[in-house]
């Protein structure tokens, strides 16, 4: 989703966070709670013996950044495609319906709302 390379990745899971570094590369895994881990979860064969599991990467974002909240559209479009540098066309791409969906058990339901709203007016 962005256009350089990654020096850290970052997981969420239902479990405590967690942080492991290895010769490769830095690995952390961020709490989410139930019920909005498992939203927007896709199951994806990479072949016939490996399946991963993708999220909804810009909202896990927005929700386990600590300090960051959307206070409006603008705000939130100027995040993610300034400072984030995530391309228009990756945000165009995004399913509102599934996000609006969300909203009653997402944290930062704020923030995910001036999502929405910018991407509505994209």
């Amino acid at each position: 989703m962005i256009p350089e390379k990654v020096y850290e990745i970052t997981s969420v899971t239902i479990k405590r966070s967690k942080k492991f570094k290895t010769h490769e590369a830095r690995f952390s895994y961020i709490h989410i709670p139930l019920p909005y881990y498992s939203f927007g979860i896709q199951r994806i064969e990479l072949t016939k013996r490996q399946t991963v599991l993708i999220s909804s990467a810009i909202c896990d974002k927005i929700v386990t950044t600590s300090g960051l909240f959307f206070r409006s559209p603008k705000q939130a479009k100027e995040v993610l495609i300034e400072d984030f540098r995530i391309e228009k066309q990756t945000l165009l791409n995004l399913n509102i319906n599934e996000i609006k969906k969300w909203l009653i058990n997402a944290p930062k339901k704020n923030s995910l709302s001036n999502l929405i709203k910018m991407l509505t007016d994209l």
